[in-house]
């Protein structure tokens, strides 16, 4: 197994979210089942994404908004069955210059090592009110 493993501990789920921030998708999306679902909040930005590929250009195409990507740091995460969960911070400044910073929540369900899916919870206003167009 290559990258990192499926995020099913602590510190899988820290090492995940460090890739993400590092650019370093395909390690963790090669974890993710074909048919994942990535629920994202939100009205202007919100989305319900369906299937590995489409996680994966989400991803990538939330990163490329921000000049250097968008640094994650996990505070808190743990797994109870076949729920892992993380607490996370995160900052950036958007190719048009403005800072943003949010705080949330990520939640994978998963069957076996593979992440099915996936719900982020976290400020929609901070978002709307910054987040690149």
């Amino acid at each position: 197994m290559l990258g990192y493993p499926a995020p099913v501990d602590a510190d899988q789920i820290k090492a995940a979210f460090e890739g993400l921030g590092k650019g370093e998708f395909e390690p963790f999306l090669e974890h993710l089942a074909e048919d994942v679902v990535f629920e994202f909040p939100g009205k202007r930005f919100g989305a319900r994404v369906e299937g590995k590929r489409r996680v994966g250009i989400f991803l990538k195409r939330n990163q490329r908004m921000f000049d250097g990507g968008l640094a994650f740091t996990v505070h808190w995460a743990a797994r109870a069955g076949d729920r892992a969960i993380a607490q996370w911070t995160n900052a950036g400044t958007t190719r048009q210059g403005v800072e943003y910073a949010n705080r949330g929540v990520t939640l994978f369900r998963l069957e076996g090592e593979h992440v099915v899916e996936i719900q982020d919870y976290l400020d929609t206003e901070t978002l709307s009110e910054t987040w690149p167009a």
